[in-house]
């Protein structure tokens, strides 16, 4: 199997997951994959995550030029930006996360002081406020947001969460334990309020 062939194979497979673990809807979310330097492997727009397969993974070029069949998310801007301003990134998923948007619609923040959420995202996330999806203002937005090399996620106000990594498995558990630590701050609140 060629390397691209296993990334589109692992690009479907984890893609499917953030449907599984309810951090996306049927048709919400997109992920992404660096297949060289100027080249990423993104979800296609439009196909319901249960049913993706590694053919339908769109390969286009960072400057947006698409090569081969298929029609990318219509997120892939935030993801070229991305990878435009991070060359140690070579995934990046993006989820509706439901608790972390309650969260943080709510005004409230994670607690950082949770030992996964230092462990695996570190001491910043960063926060974008609501702008258009798929908007070309949000994708600069979020790579502003993450061009420090010790920042690994950005909520997306009303939206969701953005997450890099070196890897697709890094992305998604960074997106997993934004959201683990996102239900416990909601029943930590919760409690001290009863």
């Amino acid at each position: 199997m060629t390397r691209e062939a296993e990334l589109r194979r692992l690009l479907a497979e984890v893609f499917r997951w953030t449907y599984v673990k309810g951090l996306n809807t049927t048709i919400g979310g997109n992920a992404s994959v660096r297949l060289d330097d100027e080249t990423i492997l993104i979800t296609p727009s439009g196909v319901p995550k249960h049913l993706i397969r590694p053919s339908n993974i769109v390969k286009m070029k960072l400057d947006g030029t698409v090569q081969g069949p298929g029609r990318p998310s219509s997120e892939w801007r935030l993801h070229v930006e991305i990878y435009k301003v991070r060359d140690d990134v070579k995934a990046v998923i993006h989820a509706h996360s439901p608790r972390v948007i309650a969260l943080y619609d709510a005004g409230y923040k994670i607690d950082q002081s949770l030992v996964e959420v230092q462990t695996y995202i570190g001491s910043t996330v960063a926060e974008v406020g609501h702008l258009a999806p798929g908007s070309q203002e949000l994708a600069e937005a979020v790579a502003r947001s993450l061009r420090p090399r010790n920042v690994h996620v950005v909520v997306l106000r009303k939206h969701g969460v953005v997450a890099v990594g070196s890897n697709l498995f890094e992305a998604l558990n960074r997106i997993e334990v934004l959201e683990h630590a996102a239900y416990i701050t909601i029943l930590e609140a919760l409690l001290r309020s009863a």
